[in-house]
């Protein structure tokens, strides 16, 4: 009964201020000066369009243009193959994280892209985050198995992360598609050698 109370006094309480202070308020608004409009979109609306997540953003409503100065269709934010070229340049920069960042903001665009979860893979393993690595790489290879090299780096993962009979398998089917290559002898070798 008293907590009832108490909530009531303070919700009347806040009440009172702000009917003491509207009418200031609405004073101030009247009396301060018109802000200039952009034509284009907003600060909000552009920074929206850099750090929008995979889910389908909501349409920002600007100003209709005069009919003489119709702006050009705008994309909606970096396409998949831009966040690749970004996250390659971070990655050669040596800036796993934000290469980390583009790749995925990129997954989430191209889901079904092997290239983008080879590189999260690499990234990882540089890290020697190989749990991580191995997981990424797995992604790679089961989106295509056709490639000697995304074994070879499941292989190499499951190797570091200490999962000898993973990584056997995985190099065994890397060497199958492709014997020439001394980098997977070596590592054949490295596994059986244990």
């Amino acid at each position: 009964m008293v907590a009832e109370l108490i909530l009531i006094a303070a919700i009347g309480g806040i009440f009172i201020i702000i009917v003491r202070r509207l009418p200031d308020a609405l004073r101030e608004a009247k009396s301060a000066p018109p802000r200039p409009r952009s034509n284009g979109p907003s600060l909000l609306a552009r920074l929206q369009g850099i750090w929008k997540s995979s889910a389908p953003a909501r349409p920002v409503r600007a100003p209709a243009p005069a009919p003489a100065e119709l702006p050009e269709p705008r994309v909606s934010g970096p396409t998949a193959d831009d966040l690749l070229a970004e996250g390659d340049g971070y990655l050669q920069a040596g800036k796993f994280r934000e290469a980390e960042r583009a790749f995925l903001r990129a997954a989430s665009k191209q889901p079904k892209n092997p290239k983008l979860y080879n590189r999260l893979g690499a990234i990882y393993l540089k890290q020697q985050n190989y749990t991580d690595a191995l997981s990424a790489f797995e992604a790679a290879r089961d989106l295509d198995a056709s490639r000697a090299s995304r074994h070879y780096n499941v292989a190499l993962a499951a190797w570091y992360a200490g999962k000898r009979p993973a990584a056997k398998q995985a190099i065994a089917r890397a060497l199958e598609l492709d014997q020439s290559s001394p980098k997977y002898t070596e590592l054949r070798r490295q596994i059986d050698e244990g």
